[in-house]
């Protein structure tokens, strides 16, 4: 069998988004299923929209997921350069070949004409397609058009017949010659299109297994007629479904954060948000919670979905729970310190000297925690007086008064500040005003926390400590007036 060679080749526009790093892994753990090969290349021929900032971010953002490649920028290659900015020549040479063939030609028709023959054919019924009349013209027209200065483009010709399509993931797939018209191969000023690099690209770096997203397969039998014109064997085609918002629809900044880098920042796990992916239109054998070597060693092509996987995030963040949890308490407790002190909960000195009382607040919520910025919201009552209350449980508040002045004369009598002896106290307030369960605690937790819910009070109690506990309860249980 020959190496399997596969390649992620992103536009350096913008953030790597979702589905990017979905069709970056899936490549990945091919390539490592089959001991093949993992190309990265650039495909920044967009001059105006493509940055070396943006390069350099996507190519960070796969280092941090662990996703290294094996040829491409910053490493180099048999096939270098892995830019296509830095491969013109390569494609200069290329069309030479096509020109020598006679098949392509050079189109005038200007994008006003275009739209007009597009709605004319959408009006009849018909799919849209060049017509071909530039095809047409003559070597003299041709000659009179470059003489008035008319710009044009370089279009391909189509041959006529059914282009096959064998998709690993979708079948057989047919395209009528109906379908697919004349296509563009430059631009007005030379530039070369996407469907003509990536050809050239893939034949020439040997990519075995192109994997890419299903908005692709309307461009492949195009590539494919490419191909075929300029000699080369078509790869073997892998079309992913897209990732769908909650709403069904393809996923989108209205359904919140799409771009990794927002969830670098958020602090998830890289093999977290990986494992979470992967599972985006995969279905292993073995379980949910998968490291990525157990991944690679599973992936299978027969195994990925037809239909869109529903990107949920809050499923996301039950994934992030999970590896967290296996975190130790140390390792937790200082990847959580920048966070901490974004939020100005603590300075730098502050965590040296009170490192073991911080890693018992992040034992008492580390449940809770699906990324580590989470830690800011889940413990801001260890670090802040500033506790806020709805009108509701102000009122609550305020018509607990009796009960919560028991806890404040329980709590002052208690010696040996700590969980045991807090619980004990608390109990025996429920027994002096005959309560107990959420009618017991609640109060009780709003008074110390502001918060509905969280983690045990024997364990808030004691972090927040003997003086806090009773400041926070005084509040009640004085005529002072809640705002």
């Amino acid at each position: 069998m020959d190496t399997v060679r596969v390649r992620f080749a992103p536009s350096p526009t913008g953030s790597l988004h979702l589905g990017n790093v979905r069709t970056a892994l899936y490549n990945w753990l091919y390539a490592r299923h089959t001991q093949g090969v993992f190309i990265l290349r650039v495909e920044d021929t967009d001059k105006e929209r493509s940055s070396e900032a943006h390069c350099e971010e996507l190519m960070d953002i796969l280092y941090w997921l662990g996703l290294k490649w094996d040829e491409g920028p910053r490493i180099g290659g048999p096939y270098a350069s892995y830019k296509q900015s830095e491969r013109t020549a390569i494609y200069e040479e290329h069309l030479a070949k096509l020109k020598a063939k006679n098949a392509v030609y050079p189109c005038y028709c200007t994008e006003e004409e275009l739209e007009l023959e597009r709605k004319r054919q959408l009006g009849r019924g018909h799919m849209p397609k060049y017509s071909g009349k530039c095809r047409k013209l003559t070597l003299e027209e041709r000659k009179n058009l470059d003489a008035e200065g008319k710009p044009s483009v370089l279009r391909f010709i189509v041959p006529p017949g059914e282009i096959v399509v064998h998709d690993e993931v979708r079948g057989e797939v047919r395209f009528p010659d109906d379908q697919i018209g004349d296509f563009v191969l430059t631009r007005s000023d030379g530039s070369p299109t996407y469907n003509f690099t990536v050809v050239v690209d893939d034949a020439l770096m040997k990519v075995s297994h192109v994997i890419r997203g299903e908005d692709h397969l309307s461009n492949t039998p195009k590539q494919i007629l490419l191909y075929q014109a300029l000699g080369y064997t078509p790869p073997k085609w892998a079309h992913l479904s897209i990732i769908k918002g909650p709403d069904g629809q393809k996923l989108s900044k209205r359904h919140g954060e799409t771009s990794v880098e927002a969830y670098k920042s958020k602090g998830y796990l890289p093999d977290a948000f990986l494992n979470y992916l992967a599972l985006l239109g995969w279905s292993p054998k073995s379980g949910e919670i998968l490291p990525l070597e157990r991944m690679a060693a599973e992936f299978d092509l027969s195994h990925v979905g037809k239909s869109g996987a529903i990107f949920d995030p809050v499923k996301l963040h039950w994934m992030g729970q999970q590896y967290i949890a296996k975190m130790s308490l140390d390792e937790l407790t200082r990847s959580l310190l920048p966070y901490l002190a974004d939020a100005q909960y603590i300075d730098r000195d502050q965590a040296r000297s009170k490192f073991d009382w911080l890693k018992g607040v992040v034992d008492t919520v580390r449940t809770s925690l699906g990324c580590f910025s989470d830690i800011v919201k889940e413990t801001f009552y260890f670090f802040s007086d500033e506790l806020s209350f709805t009108p509701e449980q102000t009122e609550e508040m305020k018509g607990q008064r009796a009960l919560l002045e028991s806890y404040h004369k329980a709590f002052s009598e208690i010696s040996d500040f700590n969980g045991e002896n807090f619980l004990k106290a608390v109990k025996e307030v429920g027994k002096q005003v005959n309560l107990k369960g959420k009618a017991l605690y609640h109060p009780l937790r709003l008074a110390l926390t502001g918060r509905e819910d969280g983690p045990e009070l024997a364990k808030v109690g004691p972090l927040l400590g003997k003086d806090k506990v009773i400041e926070r309860l005084t509040v009640w249980t004085t005529d002072q007036v809640r705002r």
